[in-house]
């Protein structure tokens, strides 16, 4: 009888940890559900920022589709209109200043176009073969022309094609704050040199034409595939500034949604911003192999978000960078070169792609880390989980008794 009862108790100090064991993985389990899982009947929690809008019906969509077409089209129109009536001043240097949109004072026009000099000026520009023209729309409000409101938010630029070799048009919409500042009504913070950035930014790829010509056609094919993302600025401080990069539209590494746009990006877009080397080769020569089918007339569009469609960040400036450090001479023997375009390149950078580009893309971001990792949220929660179950079976060993 002594011995069954040994048996038993030596059992039951044998099955302490084991429920101390089952107690810590319910206590877990119950604190991750308790963490994670909404109440029963309540809606899923989503972030805490975002806001959600009903999904709109076919018939709205159908409706935004012909919305958007016209605006298109309709753009692309009156680029054609502006170009054909475009009126060149001999006595300036710069630009041609077209405005849409209310009517500006004379002294605010004259205004607008000494900027436009100087800023042409300062891009080292004078007199050119190709010519480049500046359509500025300033906002208007609903109802003040008859009609549907014309196309106010996107940047678009109509290239020198067959039927005229020498003008280049570029559409830069005025939004508020800008057409506040054309009227004569600038913010108080407002700084003279902005309106001069604004301009730089909204010539776009007429600036390249007005400074290297027309591009070979392997180089021209090469940017209307990628809808000329690495071409769109040729000013030596980044659109706006430098504190105005696409690569500073993605926000703070710190934060969930910096890293939510660095993955809707390509794969080879991704790899560069780690440093790899290939991936800088790849996505500079997105599109190269590509014999892209150039329209005519060829209209370059800009929408909104535009940097999350490119292929290398920041890629507005990348040729604009290329050409400061290679010279004019170099710069300009791979834009009018009919060799492939990774050849030509390589020769004026005089070293492989892939390398000049990751020095490159190191001036304005710091390699991010590629691969798995926990949050830090749930690492921290699964070393709390561990040390209370080691404490709780290092209490059981501790009290454990054996008679």
């Amino acid at each position: 009888m002594g011995n069954r009862v040994r048996r038993v108790r030596t059992l039951e100090l044998a099955m302490a940890p084991l429920r101390v064991w089952i107690a810590v993985a319910v206590g877990g389990c119950a604190l991750i559900a308790l963490a994670y899982l909404p109440p029963r009947g309540a809606a899923p929690r989503g972030p805490r920022f975002a806001t959600y809008s009903p999904e709109p019906t076919a018939a709205r969509r159908r409706a935004q589709a012909v919305a958007k077409e016209w605006r298109e089209t309709d753009a692309s129109l009156r680029l054609l209109e502006d170009r054909q009536h475009v009126k060149w001043d001999s006595s300036r240097v710069g630009p041609a200043i077209i405005f849409r949109g209310p009517t500006l004072p004379p002294t605010a026009v004259r205004t607008v176009e000494a900027v436009a000099d100087s800023m042409w000026r300062a891009l080292g520009l004078g007199e050119t073969k190709v010519r480049a023209a500046l359509v500025i729309a300033l906002e208007r409000a609903p109802g003040s022309a008859p009609g549907p409101i014309p196309d106010q938010n996107g940047v678009a630029f109509l290239t020198p094609d067959s039927t005229d070799r020498t003008t280049c048009m570029a559409f830069l919409p005025a939004n508020h704050f800008w057409t506040a500042v054309l009227l004569g009504h600038p913010p108080r913070h407002f700084e003279p040199d902005w309106l001069a950035r604004w301009f730089q930014s909204g010539l776009g790829p007429c600036a390249y034409y007005a400074a290297y010509g027309t591009p070979s056609r392997s180089v021209r094919s090469w940017l209307a595939a990628r809808n000329w993302d690495v071409a769109l600025y040729l000013g030596t401080h980044g659109i706006a500034g430098e504190r105005f990069l696409s690569v500073n539209l993605l926000g703070d590494p710190r934060y969930s949604w910096y890293w939510d746009g660095i993955y809707s990006l390509s794969p080879s877009t991704v790899a560069c911003l780690a440093g790899r080397l290939d991936g800088c080769r790849s996505a500079v020569l997105y599109g190269a192999d590509d014999d892209a089918r150039i329209a005519v007339p060829e209209i370059v569009r800009l929408e909104q978000g535009w940097w999350r469609k490119q292929h290398l960040l920041p890629g507005e400036r990348f040729l604009g960078d290329v050409a400061r450090d290679v010279g004019r001479d170099r710069f300009q023997s791979f834009w009018t070169s009919s060799l492939p375009v990774d050849t030509a390149l390589a020769a004026a950078l005089r070293q492989p792609v892939g390398e000049w580009t990751k020095q490159w893309e190191r001036r304005f971001i710091q390699p991010i880390r590629l691969g798995a990792a926990a949050p830090l949220g749930a690492t921290l929660l699964a070393l709390l989980l561990a040390a209370v179950a080691v404490s709780a079976v290092a209490l059981a060993a501790s009290r454990r008794q054996v008679r």
